[in-house]
């Protein structure tokens, strides 16, 4: 997943089909400077947040993991509770030396915390984001607010501050985030869009060791309407966003568009992203240059070139079923530009009725390979929470997804020229929809997941590969 750690730019073999007569075999692409894969393994999944109540709709819900080189982990996840008034908290949980810690609850225990967000310094430096609902205040509209908990390098301490306060208006509330990256440096980027009364702003700020949190800049262009921002940050501290922008408020008629900064200091410039209307994806190589992915028609896909122009869009994974339903995609990248997108698209012919996994690789120069599906259109997979997770050195490009009807986590790795699946954990959420992975690489041989399983009350459970 995007920009969580200077890591992640985030047994059998299963049948690979291939939309050969979809994806002219011109655009076929080819991998550039990848580090040696690793031949490592997956460790037993152990649970890393507490069991707060049966109920498999509380407990602990949406969660993010990241890793550093090191194997220095920080896993987070929105806990909602029966008890006193209800409420949702954040829970957290660090892994050092290969032993996760004791879990913690890093936000306020009042009010809403949801949708947390982390990353991981190579120095240590561990950050977790979220959205704040400040239940006290109900007049002239509930408050909501930016908050981010930084434990430095070499920290014990955790601080949270208040990046943005306002009234909920407009979209708020549709699920929104605040994605968080870091360099390799320790310095982090957050970014986020914030009701003004009359629009959505995508603002972003930064935070030194030195300094804490600078003052937020406004990266949406003037009058217009910003919302779901992505973000990217190198080892470098370029930082990238790409959101939807609109001259109407509450997002209606959106188009994309694209934010860059150069260097943790730099001053963001925007610039029309390479297709209308829709949210998208980025990533950002080790030489600031993007990648784009978006969904205007089947999951497509531009690189940046040195002179700061996009290409022209390629369908990475087209529509494989007619009135398919795209469930879930996700962006990985390596610091040379090697790209994975992996789909869950669910087809609803009679029938079949289940979800299968798609994914394609790109290279630095914006070609992609035929989509592959992997997951068994043969038997009754039915396949979730698709995420991607590309090590910078490009040693390890991971796939992931759950397996709603049989309950198993399964993780894909491209070793060999051959897509290999493993089940690295079991008993997942309560329905489909609630599935939820959170998959980080941070080299050929440094990785993690983590997903929630509510057999026995809602828990967090984490697994490595190592």
């Amino acid at each position: 997943m995007a920009g969580r750690s200077v890591g992640a730019w985030r047994r059998r073999r299963v049948i690979a089909v291939a939309l050969a007569s979809l994806v002219a075999p011109a655009m076929l692409a080819a991998p550039v400077s990848a580090a040696k894969p690793a031949s490592g393994t997956w460790s037993g999944p152990v649970a890393i947040s507490p069991a707060l109540q049966p109920d498999p709709t509380r407990g602990s819900q949406i969660h993010d993991v990241a890793v550093n080189a090191g194997g220095t982990t920080i896993a987070a996840w929105d806990q909602f509770s029966y008890t006193g008034s209800g409420g949702s908290t954040i829970g957290a949980a660090v892994q050092t030396g290969g032993k996760w810690g004791t879990p913690f609850t890093v936000s306020a225990t009042g009010g809403y915390s949801t949708t947390p967000r982390v990353a991981v310094g190579a120095d240590g430096t561990l950050a977790v984001s979220w959205i704040y609902q400040d239940s006290s205040v109900t007049t002239p509209a509930p408050q909501e607010k930016v908050q981010v908990a930084v434990r430095p390098a070499g920290s014990t301490t955790w601080t949270t501050s208040d990046l943005a306060t306002y009234a909920m208006g407009g979209t708020q509330g549709t699920g929104q985030t605040v994605p968080i990256g870091i360099d390799a440096r320790g310095n982090l980027t957050a970014a986020w869009s914030a009701w003004d009364g009359t629009r959505h702003t995508i603002r972003a700020a930064s935070w030194t060791a030195a300094a804490g949190w600078g003052a937020p800049a406004t990266i949406t262009p003037t009058g217009f309407d910003g919302l779901w921002p992505a973000l990217s940050v190198n080892a470098r501290g370029d930082a990238a966003l790409v959101y939807t922008a609109s001259p109407w408020a509450y997002g209606t008629m959106p188009a994309a568009t694209y934010s860059f900064r150069s260097g943790p200091g730099g001053t963001w410039s925007s610039q029309a992203a390479p297709w209308t209307g829709g949210a998208g994806m980025v990533e950002l190589d080790g030489n600031g240059r993007a990648t784009l992915v978006a969904r205007p028609a089947g999951l497509e896909a531009s690189r940046q070139l040195p002179d700061g122009s996009f290409t022209t869009p390629v369908t990475a994974i087209p529509s494989p079923i007619a009135g398919g339903s795209w469930v879930s995609t996700d962006l990985a990248m390596d610091a040379n530009g090697n790209a994975l997108v992996v789909a869950a698209i669910f087809d609803a012919t009679v029938n079949v009725d289940r979800s299968t996994v798609w994914v394609s690789r790109g290279s630095p120069t914006g070609a992609w390979t035929t989509p592959v599906r992997l997951t068994d259109p043969t038997v009754p997979i039915d396949a979730y929470a698709a995420q991607a997770a590309v090590s910078p050195d490009g040693g390890l490009m991971l796939a992931g997804w759950i397996d709603h009807y049989h309950g198993t986590v399964q993780v894909a790795r491209w070793s060999g020229g051959a897509w290999t699946t493993t089940t690295i954990g079991r008993g997942t959420a309560f329905s489909s929809f609630q599935e939820v992975l959170a998959l980080d690489a941070s080299s050929s041989a440094v990785a993690r997941a983590t997903w929630k399983n509510t057999k026995s009350g809602t828990t967090i459970y984490a697994t490595g590969f190592k």
